[in-house]
């Protein structure tokens, strides 16, 4: 699989990702829409698909590489959003079979920590 190496650093209040070899650039208002962007980017240059290809980023601001600790924190938040999914679907399961089980929505709120009319909402809505 190929893969390109991107530049990201902050001017004019935007982040800046330059995609070495290439001579392109792009930039983006938002920190979370580099990847979508730049994928899109490279897949229009190269006529590949967006998930066809590696990206190794790295992040300079101001001369400092925040390369790896950077990473590391985008990695510690995509594994905490997949931790709190887990959560928020187990949970909604308990109160799901604990409702079937007869327990009022007060009682169910008691058992997994969140209000009764929060129990109510996830009963009758899913979300």
């Amino acid at each position: 699989m190929k893969t390109y190496d991107v530049t990201v650093t902050r001017g004019d209040n935007l982040w800046v990702a330059d995609i070495a070899g290439m001579s392109a650039a792009t930039d983006v208002p938002r920190f979370a829409d580099l990847d979508v962007e730049v994928r899109d980017l490279i897949a229009g240059l190269t006529d590949a698909e967006p998930e066809g290809f590696a990206v190794r980023w790295r992040y300079v601001i101001d001369g400092i590489d925040v390369t790896e600790q950077l990473s590391k924190f985008t990695a510690v938040e995509a594994e905490l959003a997949a931790r709190l999914a887990e959560r928020d679907e187990t949970r909604l399961a308990v109160i799901r079979l604990l409702s079937e089980a007869g327990l009022s929505q007060r009682a169910i709120s008691d058992a997994v920590g969140l209000s009764h009319q929060r129990v109510h909402q996830l009963l009758h809505t899913g979300t």
